[in-house]
């Protein structure tokens, strides 16, 4: 019961925090290879795009990121032509670029970090996936967008840059034709690092390319079912998990069980025990369910019930009448779902 009430006040105490968290972008298709060397708009050729920009002298102030400018993290082996349509797609000029930090993420690289979850064939020999980072205020949350992106979705890369640890960003992707935006991960990473000035967790990093990847195949596998309904499924399963801080194996695949029942999906022997392997390493890593709702409450308020269970016992030592009444006032996403628990409780009584 005592860490029932510990998640319930870390909730209420984030109902009178700004959430702004959107999301947008394109669906998914068939998995193209990441690095593939037909550009359908031309002849692709490695080409020179210039020198990593200097980084700035780092802020001073503690409540402050020691880089406020925009990063872009950019294939190493875009041509010329992939590059100006890869910034007009972001918004941006060669005669701006100077007001971005620029990084480049190259195909040794990618290699390194994902040649043991994907087949090398499908990294291929370049790198082109492009990421822009913006950093913004706490508690701003994390806003994706994806262009020409057919295998990583929105929700597939807010929910592994959450379990990596990044937070208060917008985050673009764009490939110079569809690619399958794996690597676009590894860009995120290098910029969110050099913007904060702090090193991302490896074993968070680590199963945030797991989780990608997981997620990824299954929704694939699930060909014949809604994508949509499989992402907010594998959304259900995530915060029943983190709220409540299951760890059990056997705990884990009753909550996929339920989340079966739920959105009447059926998973195989094969796929519960990847999710639950999955599962398992995200909760190994201890993801403060407060951060988790305030950097993607879009993601997890449907399911803000799952935070109070076995705990409504607690409701009424917990929630003062000035809270209460507060509530009213701020209810907005997961906290109107938070609240109307607490009421519907209350009348029961």
């Amino acid at each position: 019961m005592k860490k029932f009430m510990a998640v319930l006040c870390m909730a209420a105490s984030v109902l009178f925090m700004p959430v702004s968290v959107m999301a947008a972008g394109e669906g998914t298709e068939e998995i193209l290879a990441e690095e593939d060397d037909t550009d359908p708009s031309g002849d692709q050729s490695e080409g020179d795009i210039g020198d990593p920009a200097k980084p700035e002298d780092d802020s001073t102030e503690d409540d402050k990121p020691k880089e406020s400018k925009p990063f872009l993290a950019l294939g190493k082996d875009l041509t010329e032509e992939q590059l100006t349509y890869v910034l007009n797609e972001m918004g941006i000029s060669r005669d701006n670029l100077e007001e971005y930090r620029v990084i480049y993420v190259t195909n040794e690289e990618e290699h390194q970090k994902l040649d043991s979850y994907i087949d090398p064939s499908v990294i291929g020999t370049k790198a082109l996936s492009c990421v822009m980072v913006k950093p913004n205020s706490e508690g701003y949350g994390i806003r994706v967008t994806t262009k020409n992106i057919n295998f990583c979705t929105v929700s597939m890369y807010k929910n592994a840059l959450l379990t990596a640890g990044v937070e208060n960003a917008d985050v673009t992707v764009v490939g110079p034709f569809p690619i399958s935006g794996t690597a676009a991960l590894i860009g995120a990473w290098h910029a969110y690092e050099e913007m904060t000035g702090e090193e991302l967790n490896e074993e968070a990093k680590t199963t945030a390319l797991d989780e990608i990847i997981t997620i990824g195949n299954l929704t694939d596998e699930l060909s014949g079912e809604d994508p949509q309904k499989v992402e907010e499924m594998i959304d259900f399963i995530k915060a029943e998990v983190i709220a409540n801080g299951i760890e059990d194996a056997d705990d884990i695949k009753d909550v996929i069980k339920k989340a079966e029942d739920e959105f009447d999906i059926h998973l195989s022997d094969k796929q519960t025990e990847d999710l639950t392997n999955l599962m398992g390493k995200i909760s190994s890593l201890d993801i403060d369910p407060k951060k988790l709702i305030e950097q993607a409450g879009d993601l997890y308020d449907k399911y803000g019930d799952s935070i109070l269970a076995e705990a409504k016992d607690a409701i009424n030592g917990i929630i003062t009448d000035d809270v209460k009444k507060s509530f009213w006032q701020s209810i907005t996403g997961f906290f109107k779902t938070f609240f109307e628990s607490v009421k519907n409780y209350i009348s029961s009584k």
